[in-house]
C-alpha cells in the first residue's frame, strides 16, 4: 500500500464508520486502523491526532454534498445574493442532516483549523459588490465572508442557547431562512450603480 493511500484509506475508514449512524464518541482510533488495515502510527504522521482525521472525513462528507448541489443548482437568474443565500441554506441543511457531527467539527474549523470556509462564499460577496457603488477593498470581502461563515457555524453549534438568547430556532428551516436574509441583508447591502 502507497503511503498516499494509506492516508486515504485511513479517510475513507472514517467516513464508513461517521456515516454508520453510530455514536462519534464510540469510534477508536484502533477500530480505525483496525478497518483501514494501517498502523496506529500512521493517523499521527498523517493527521496528529485522531480529533483531526475525524474532523477530515467530517469535511469530506460534507464537501461532497456541497459539490453535488454546485453540479445539480441552477444559477440562472439568480443574483449574486440570492446565490449565496441558497448555497448557504444547503450548507445549513447537510449539516443539521449531521448534527451529530456538529459538537465535534464546528469548535475545530473555528479554533485549529486554518480559515477556509470563508473562501467558498468570497466569489459570490465579490460578485454582488461588482454592481453596486461601493469602495470595498478585498480585505472587506474578506472579512464579510469571515464574519457571515462564522456566524452561522456558531449559530449551529450553540443552536438551543441561540434559541434561548434570541427566539430563534436555527433547526427551523423558515427560521433559518430569515436569519440568512437578516445576515445577507446587514453585510451585502444593495447600493446600484
Amino acid at each position: 500500500m502507497k503511503i498516499d493511500s494509506k492516508k486515504e484509506q485511513l479517510i475513507n475508514t472514517t467516513v464508513q464508520l461517521l456515516t454508520s449512524n453510530r455514536d462519534i464518541s464510540s469510534i477508536t482510533a484502533r477500530e480505525i486502523i483496525a478497518k483501514a488495515n494501517v498502523n496506529l502510527a500512521m493517523i499521527n504522521y498523517y493527521f496528529k491526532s485522531k480529533e483531526a482525521l475525524i474532523n477530515t472525513a467530517i469535511k469530506r462528507i460534507l464537501k461532497c454534498h456541497m459539490d453535488e448541489y454546485k453540479t445539480t443548482h441552477d444559477k440562472q437568474n439568480l443574483t449574486p445574493k440570492q446565490e449565496l443565500k441558497e448555497m448557504l441554506m444547503t450548507f445549513c441543511d447537510v449539516i443539521i442532516l449531521y448534527s451529530q457531527f456538529i459538537e465535534i467539527s464546528v469548535p475545530y474549523i473555528l479554533v485549529q483549523e486554518d480559515i477556509i470556509y470563508p473562501f467558498e462564499i468570497l466569489p459570490l460577496i465579490r460578485a454582488h459588490y461588482k454592481n453596486h457603488d461601493n469602495n470595498k477593498t478585498e480585505e472587506d470581502y474578506k472579512v464579510i465572508a469571515y464574519q457571515i461563515t462564522s456566524f452561522i457555524q456558531l449559530v449551529l453549534l450553540r443552536s438551543n442557547a441561540f434559541l434561548r438568547y434570541c427566539g430563534i430556532d436555527i433547526m427551523d428551516a423558515e427560521k433559518r431562512s430569515a436569519l440568512i436574509d437578516s445576515q445577507l441583508e446587514l453585510f451585502l447591502i444593495d447600493t446600484i450603480k
